[in-house]
């Protein structure tokens, strides 16, 4: 552990509204083309892809 608390620091994401709306539409997005091709066998690679997509367009620039 280098820097304590950076994990809490970098979770800080879905705490504001743009991380959340990015986080929520693209799980929603993923998780009906995954039911639609292979029901819910997906949905823990869905919500995994949609936080890293939310994490990466909130950056801080």
């Amino acid at each position: 552990m280098r820097k304590p608390g950076s994990a809490r620091e970098e979770w800080t994401f879905l705490g504001e509204q743009r991380g959340l709306l990015v986080f929520l539409g693209t799980a929603l997005l993923l998780a009906t083309v995954s039911w639609t091709v292979s029901g819910p066998a997906h949905l823990p690679w869905v919500c995994l892809a949609a936080l890293l997509v939310a994490r990466i367009s909130s950056r801080d620039r």
